[in-house]
């Protein structure tokens, strides 16, 4: 399979739920220092193991038509070992971009960046991909990873910039929703505790930070458009920025606000037989914003409604109460 559709390096959540959504419009491979997990194996789709850090490795990924790059260390790791999140983050990206650059049947990439980049803290009005990068208005441990996801932006901008025949874009994607999530979330933990009747615990410090969240299912049909537009060449400017769009759904919530959806989301589907208590713990830590934070914030999703016709957005509510049915369903 050295002539195929489209080559998906990294195979975590997001690039799992990817490949699994693309294989029903497309000729997909996936790509990655480990293993495939079992959905991917059990639906047959090809994978190669590779490491984005050496050049030489990513010639295997042969002759695909677009590269979607959604390979990245994540927090706590980059922490830990800040070399590897260099190495894989940065040098890496820059390795990916060089390849879709010298191979001509490579017509270009997308990368899976994230609404970090914007910064958590002091946000306001309407959020626009053109109003810059703020990576150091998050929390100090975040901060490597927006640094991370600000470079990478950079590096897909300037190949775009200097590569007309090609489309080098980035989707910045909101905090993502979805079955099969990381454990570690925020959503997956309220979510396990709500079903088994426990309290949802938000920290006060942090109860009220502005989030903006996008459903899975979202970023794959925003995802399926872009290689579209990539595959047909539809570069709509010069300018790079055109070709870096949000995905998310435009008004944020606060933690809070997603510990009380789900706690009423399991009241409901259970009809009350669950009733999960939501239970502010409070860590002596000064509280970052206020409640009326959200308010001041609007994600602009102009773009991919114009450029990858998705017309309507899936709201963090919709997105968890298919969760919270579907985890039940199961349980049951």
């Amino acid at each position: 399979m050295n002539n195929y559709d489209v080559a998906i390096i990294g195979s975590g959540f997001v690039g799992t739920s990817l490949a699994h959504f693309l294989q029903n419009y497309f000729s997909v491979k996936t790509f990655d220092i480990v293993s495939q997990s079992s959905l991917l194996t059990n639906s047959k789709i090809p994978h190669e193991l590779i490491d984005i850090t050496d050049f030489n490795s990513l010639q295997k990924i042969g002759n695909p038509k677009v590269i979607i790059h959604s390979a990245i260390i994540q927090i706590p790791k980059i922490n830990e070992d800040k070399n590897l999140g260099y190495n894989v983050n940065v040098k890496g990206t820059q390795n990916i971009c060089e390849i879709v650059s010298q191979n001509s049947s490579i017509q270009g990439m997308l990368l899976i960046s994230s609404w970090h980049t914007y910064g958590e803290q002091q946000l306001k009005g309407l959020l626009q991909e053109n109003i810059g990068y703020r990576p150091d208005m998050v929390e100090d441990r975040a901060r490597l990873y927006a640094l991370s996801k600000t470079i990478q932006e950079c590096l897909i901008r300037f190949y775009d910039e200097k590569t007309p025949n090609k489309i080098f874009g980035a989707l910045k994607i909101g905090t993502v929703l979805g079955e099969g999530m990381p454990k570690g979330t925020a959503a997956n933990l309220f979510i396990e505790k709500a079903i088994s009747g426990e309290k949802l615990t938000p920290f006060k410090h942090s109860m009220n930070r502005p989030m903006l969240y996008a459903s899975i299912t979202d970023i794959c049909k925003a995802t399926k458009n872009f290689v579209n537009l990539i595959i047909e060449q539809k570069k709509t400017s010069n300018n790079s920025i055109e070709h870096v769009m949000n995905i998310a759904y435009p008004h944020p919530i606060s933690i809070l606000d997603l510990a009380h959806i789900i706690s009423n989301s399991v009241n409901k589907y259970t009809n009350g037989k669950i009733k999960p208590e939501v239970s502010i713990i409070d860590q002596g830590l000064d509280e970052v914003g206020s409640s009326t934070d959200k308010d001041n914030i609007e994600l602009d999703v102009s773009k991919v409604k114009n450029f990858l016709n998705m017309e309507t957005l899936t709201s963090p509510q919709e997105q968890i109460d298919i969760l919270i049915k579907k985890k039940l369903s199961t349980t049951n």
